[in-house]
C-alpha cells in the first residue's frame, strides 16, 4: 500500500551545481521508476546548518514529496548514502497526502555575542560615570583590618569556651635554623 512521505536531501555547497543538479534528477528518476508519484518538489536553497557537517556551515536543502512503496525507500536511501555529495538525507513519513509542497521557511536572524551579552559584551563595556573608582589602600589601613578581625575571633573563642591554652602555639626559629615542628599532644 503507497503511503506519503517527505525526504530532505542537504547537499554538499563544496560540490559543483552540475553534480548537485544531477543528485536532484536521480532522486526524481528514483521515485518515477520504482512505481512512486513526486507530489512535490522544493528547492530551498543554500541555508546555514544548525551544526557543522562535515567541516561545512552551509548546504542546499531540497525537498522532495512523494507516495511510494516501502521499496522505494530502500533503493533513495541506499543511494543517498553512497554519494558523497549529499551531507544528509532524511525520509520522513506523512499522516495524510500533502496539500501543497511547503516553501522554505524565513531563517531566522543569527545572534551574535553582542546580541546575547555575551564575554565581549562584559569585555567592552565601558565604566558608567557614576561609578565609584577604586583609591589605593594604604597600608596602615590593612593592619587596622587584620587587628579587628584578630580580635573578633578571640571574641568568638572566648564566647565559645575555647581555653587559649589549647591553641596551638607559634615557634619562632632563630635566624638560619629550621623552624622547629611543635609536639603533638600525647594523651595515651
Amino acid at each position: 500500500m503507497p503511503r506519503f512521505y517527505d525526504l530532505f536531501v542537504l547537499l554538499d555547497p563544496e560540490a559543483p551545481e552540475e553534480r548537485r543538479a544531477a543528485i536532484v534528477e536521480q532522486v526524481k528518476r528514483q521515485i518515477d521508476s520504482g512505481g512512486a508519484s513526486l507530489k512535490g518538489d522544493a528547492d530551498w536553497g543554500m541555508r546555514r546548518l544548525s551544526y557543522e557537517i562535515d567541516h561545512r556551515r552551509e548546504a542546499q536543502y531540497h525537498l522532495f514529496q512523494f507516495e511510494g512503496t516501502p521499496e522505494v525507500l530502500t533503493q533513495l536511501d541506499r543511494s543517498l548514502s553512497i554519494d558523497d555529495s549529499v551531507l544528509r538525507h532524511r525520509i520522513i513519513r506523512l499522516p495524510a497526502a500533502p496539500e501543497t509542497t511547503p516553501s522554505a521557511p524565513e531563517e531566522a536572524p543569527r545572534r551574535t555575542a553582542d546580541d546575547r551579552g555575551g564575554p565581549r559584551d562584559r569585555r567592552d563595556r565601558e565604566i558608567a560615570p557614576d561609578a565609584e573608582a577604586a583609591e589605593p589602600v594604604d597600608d596602615a589601613e590593612v593592619e587596622t583590618v587584620v587587628e579587628a578581625e584578630a580580635e573578633v575571633e578571640a571574641e568568638v573563642e572566648a564566647e565559645a569556651g575555647v581555653p587559649e591554652e589549647s591553641a596551638p602555639a607559634e615557634v619562632e626559629a632563630e635566624p638560619g635554623e629550621a623552624a622547629p615542628t611543635p609536639e603533638p599532644d600525647s594523651a595515651a
